[in-house]
């Protein structure tokens, strides 16, 4: 989704921290941002805005003061915009920077942001208010790409009858090597996007402490209950002596003695795909469950069972 960016050049501050926040977003693809910072020297500023604001899906305002009082801030863009949302073309996000008269204006019959519309200026830790952001943004960039998504399944299915292909293969156990090692570079992927996350979450402190080709540990402080966690998270290579093509332990390393059953993940196939699995017990027959995993859901899952022992979860 393209979100164009309106704000005062007097808070510029607060654009800078705002694209930080959305890196994550936009890494995802979920997306893209634009602001007249991008204009380049000879363009026509009023041409370039106007073309940029038509393509967009996403208005976000940065609401302040310096924002109401801009005559191209408030009369055109935002009129532009207005007539948009009008049509159903675009969505208008008032984010709220500082204290204003906002409530009196058309933004007024919006929801803002931060929660409750309380300014970012106001919080005590302003990363919490631009995480408050950026998680608001995310669901409501969910909701939309899978209503988009709906109403063109909707519209395919009435053009025609959906068919989906599946075809057999073989895996070598080349294929299983490589997709055991692609899986363990997006789980740990998926931990570094996630520490870089909750280190803006006030009274958790999170880091890598070693980082190889065969594992890495994490340890994560929540300095609110005074609870400390080490994680490590370890792939089976060739010619190791290991249970399971994946473990983890709460522990700088893991070794036989402190692998659990729980904790354990396997490589396997069916007659059409690769996936993970999770092993339940039994060291010399591993059941599965029925459930097969994506590394990325392998991610979460370990990544949530980490963050729960020092008493954080994910609303």
């Amino acid at each position: 989704m393209k979100a164009f960016i309106s704000y005062s050049h007097k808070d510029q501050n607060y654009l800078e921290r705002l694209k930080v926040h959305l890196a994550q977003i936009r890494r995802e693809g979920l997306i893209s941002d634009w602001t007249d910072n991008e204009i380049h020297a000879g363009q026509n500023l009023d041409n370039v805005i106007a073309e940029e604001l038509g393509s967009s899906q996403l208005f976000i305002a940065l609401l302040s003061p310096d924002y109401i009082y801009s005559d191209y801030c408030y009369n055109n863009e935002f009129k532009v915009a207005q007539e948009m949302q009008n049509k159903g073309e675009l969505i208008i996000v008032p984010i709220i920077v500082e204290p204003c008269d906002w409530q009196k204006t058309p933004f007024g019959n919006l929801k803002a942001l931060p929660k409750d519309g309380k300014a970012v200026s106001e919080w005590t830790n302003s990363n919490n208010a631009f995480l408050n952001v950026t998680d608001e943004l995310r669901r409501l960039v969910s909701v939309t790409n899978q209503s988009f998504a709906a109403e063109q399944t909707s519209t395919q299915i009435e053009e025609k009858i959906p068919r989906n292909y599946k075809v057999k293969k073989y895996f070598s156990e080349v294929d299983k090597f490589n997709f055991k090692e692609k899986g363990f570079a997006d789980i740990k992927n998926y931990f570094q996007s996630s520490v870089t996350e909750l280190n803006f979450v006030e009274n958790l402190q999170v880091r890598f402490i070693t980082d190889s080709t065969e594992y890495f540990t994490c340890l994560i402080s929540n300095r609110a209950n005074n609870k400390d966690c080490f994680i490590t998270v370890k792939i089976k290579t060739e010619g190791q002596h290991q249970f399971g093509d994946l473990t983890y332990a709460f522990t700088e390393k893991v070794s036989s003695n402190s692998i659990q059953m729980d904790k354990v993940y396997n490589v396997e196939n069916d007659e059409y795909e690769q996936f993970w699995y999770k092993a339940s017990s039994g060291f010399n027959r591993l059941s599965r469950e029925e459930r097969h995993f994506s590394a990325n859901q392998v991610g979460e899952e370990i990544w949530n069972d980490f963050i729960s022992q020092v008493g954080v979860s994910i609303d």
